[in-house]
């Protein structure tokens, strides 16, 4: 695959050429998830995001000065008579919280928003870090529902966010990604803040173990899913995902016992 002639900058980021040359944390985790729905998404055919990622974008935007650029791509976050609507007056009142913590400020502040680029098992990837602190340390931004603990279906336990959405693996990349571009491997930190009605607020460090951990993870299947992406291998469909059900057509019988045993194919 070509990699693309424009320089990667803030503004096309997210472009389809970017996300079908580049590999991201995100889209890693999706590819763990389901390989189809992951390859449509880096293709743009469909849709990504909830309000709830907006609500969650609308504090990104607030801390890191690119406000003026939400508002124009959100025009719908504003009622007929110009007011903010309630879910975002929230976020707002979310982030006017935060700013009274100096320790937690002074971990979001630094370089917002710079972007690397390296390779992984030599896949491409790139980076869009929320708070780089040069020679110290690497933070990214979680606003979260809540602090409780979720449901892992698969694994019939409850596990912390943390766990959950594997952000052990967005860690991982970007400390690679930031060691290949300045030969200094950070430390990575989540500065995580909810969306109560009275917000809550940490700073959590992942151990450098459980970092290396998930990085020989990403170098085992980043091959894989950058073949799926240039036509090498067809993708996995999960099965599971509104994708998959959209897409599914019926092409045999399956005995009730085997349909209801089968595995499911997660990582």
């Amino acid at each position: 695959m070509n990699k693309p002639t424009r320089e990667i900058n803030n503004e096309n980021y997210f472009d389809s050429d970017m996300s079908m040359y580049y590999m991201g944390a995100t889209q890693f985790k999706e590819f763990m998830q389901c390989e189809a729905h992951a390859l449509a998404l880096a293709k743009h055919e469909v849709e990504s995001g909830t309000p709830s990622m907006e609500n969650s974008s609308y504090i990104d935007a607030y801390f890191s000065g690119e406000m003026d650029q939400f508002v124009e791509s959100h025009p719908d976050m504003f009622k007929k008579n110009g007011e903010l609507k309630a879910s975002f007056v929230h976020m707002q009142e979310v982030c006017d919280f935060v700013e009274e913590d100096d320790m937690f400020m002074k971990y979001i502040s630094g370089d917002m928003q710079p972007i690397m680029t390296g390779e992984i098992a030599g896949v491409p990837f790139k980076i869009k870090i929320d708070a780089y602190h040069k020679d110290l340390l690497i933070v990214d931004m979680k606003a979260m529902k809540d602090f409780n603990l979720i449901w892992n279906e698969k694994k019939k336990i409850k596990e912390n966010f943390i766990d959950y959405y594997r952000y052990d693996i967005q860690g991982a990349i970007y400390q690679e990604i930031v060691y290949q571009n300045t030969g200094k491997r950070l430390p990575f930190y989540i500065a995580a803040m909810t969306k109560e009605k009275v917000p809550n607020k940490a700073i959590l460090s992942i151990s450098q173990a459980k970092l290396n951990d998930a990085l020989e993870l990403v170098k085992n299947l980043a091959p894989r899913f950058q073949a799926i992406k240039e036509g090498k291998i067809e993708p996995r469909q999960c099965g599971r995902c509104d994708y998959c059900k959209k897409n599914f057509k019926v092409q045999e019988v399956v005995d009730y016992e085997e349909y209801f045993n089968a595995k499911e194919r997660r990582w």
